[in-house]
């Protein structure tokens, strides 16, 4: 039986891995595309409750858990107390909440170390796949939609942004950043020379494809973690990372153009909110006013900035494109708080392993909660369900894992 067990987490932990690449293929079957990913949710959930019922008593005493639920407590109560349509707030309460069911199936299965190393390195191929799918179409110079780039400053140097399969280059970047840490992880791991040489190659791929996807927000969430991590294990090696990435930056034309169109005044103009563009720094300065105006339980949520609020029309802009302002604005202070407590807590006990147990593997899966936690400033990257399921995968692990 326990044969049988584990190799329905092992399938489970693959599907969530390789998530990206799984959705590329079912979302073309007719009806079950649109539901596969709630049905894997589902299946994981009560599969875990049945083989892992006994630790239910540990799961309601964990602090990440009870954070899911003080969020949750919060969100109900921004929509208790503000009128607006059920439908909006149950739209985003599942986009956020729903995923979060992976972290307690993981935890009430507690995978054993060999399943833990499957599910990384398995994270690591699909991320490697990714990349390579990322360099492959910026070779081959796919077309790509115009406003993915800033006409006015970049239309003539960055003529591809690589998507793979995912449909967007910064959705792209954030499946990246989650593997990124995890390759590089396992080029310390490893003691074979071969594998490390392998390791080491798809970390490049990986960066390759994340440098391609020109996404700033996944470079600074990807490249800033991964310096964080470096230093605590290394200041010396944290700050060659600095001067590496310096000299790539003046190396690279395109990559210094990307970086430096965020002084330019015409963007910070537009950004702004100049010539009616709705930039986003306007919407985050609308974001945040929208907070202050309702600072106890926001607008409710699903009404503002989020796919829900533009979906049932309380939203006028494109996305927020900050799930921390998003959420602010839609929850108020108490939701805000309550949600960085709900996301954050697997990190800060991955930083806590790290320094009492001083093994890398904490450091590494810390760094790639991090790059997450980063990105999610300046991207609604919690609207993609691939990222979070993985988010909270790995966040679940910071429980279970003991190497």
């Amino acid at each position: 039986m326990e044969k049988v067990n584990s190799a329905l987490r092992r399938i489970f932990l693959f599907l969530i891995a390789f998530y990206p690449w799984v959705n590329y293929v079912l979302k073309k079957v007719p009806k079950l595309g649109s539901v596969w990913d709630d049905l894997l949710i589902l299946t994981f959930f009560l599969f875990a409750l049945f083989v892992g019922y006994k630790r239910i008593k540990d799961l309601i005493a964990l602090p990440g858990f009870l954070f899911a639920l003080l969020f949750a407590t919060v969100s109900v109560l921004s929509f208790v107390f503000n009128n607006y349509l059920f439908l909006a707030f149950q739209h985003q309460f599942r986009l956020l909440l729903e995923p979060f069911f992976v972290f307690v199936a993981v935890f009430l299965i507690s995978p054993t170390k060999d399943e833990i190393h499957f599910y990384l390195k398995t994270l690591v191929f699909s991320s490697l796949l990714l990349g390579l799918h990322g360099v492959y179409q910026y070779i081959k110079k796919v077309p790509t939609p115009a406003q993915w780039v800033d006409k006015d400053l970049e239309s003539t140097s960055i003529y591809t942004r690589a998507f793979s399969v995912v449909g967007s280059p910064n959705v792209l970047a954030g499946y990246l950043e989650l593997g990124l840490p995890v390759a590089i992880y396992y080029v310390f791991y490893d003691k074979d020379i071969f594998k490390k040489i392998v390791y080491a190659l798809s970390s490049l791929a990986i960066v390759s494809g994340l440098l391609l996807t020109f996404s700033r927000g996944g470079w600074l969430g990807a490249f800033g973690a991964l310096f964080l991590a470096f230093t605590a294990y290394s200041p010396v090696i944290g700050f060659a990372l600095i001067a590496f990435g310096a000299l790539t930056i003046f190396a690279v034309p395109v990559l210094r153009l990307r970086i430096l169109s965020l002084f330019d005044p015409s963007y910070i103009e537009k950004s702004l909110g100049g010539g009616g563009s709705a930039g986003r720094l306007f919407r985050w300065k609308y974001g945040i006013v929208n907070g202050f105006e309702h600072p106890l339980f926001g607008s409710g949520l699903g009404t503002f900035g989020s796919s829900a609020g533009q979906k049932y029309g309380y939203f006028a802009y494109t996305s927020m494109d900050s799930v921390y302002i998003n959420v602010f604005a839609e929850t108020g202070f108490l939701g805000i708080i309550s949600f960085i407590l709900f996301v954050s807590y697997g990190f800060a006990n991955y930083v806590y392993k790290f320094f009492t147990k001083k093994k890398l593997i904490f450091l590494f899966l810390g760094a790639s909660m991090l790059s997450i936690l980063i990105h999610i400033f300046v991207e609604n990257l919690f609207d993609v369900w691939g990222i979070t399921l993985n988010f909270w995968v790995i966040s679940a692990l910071s429980e279970v894992l003991d190497e």
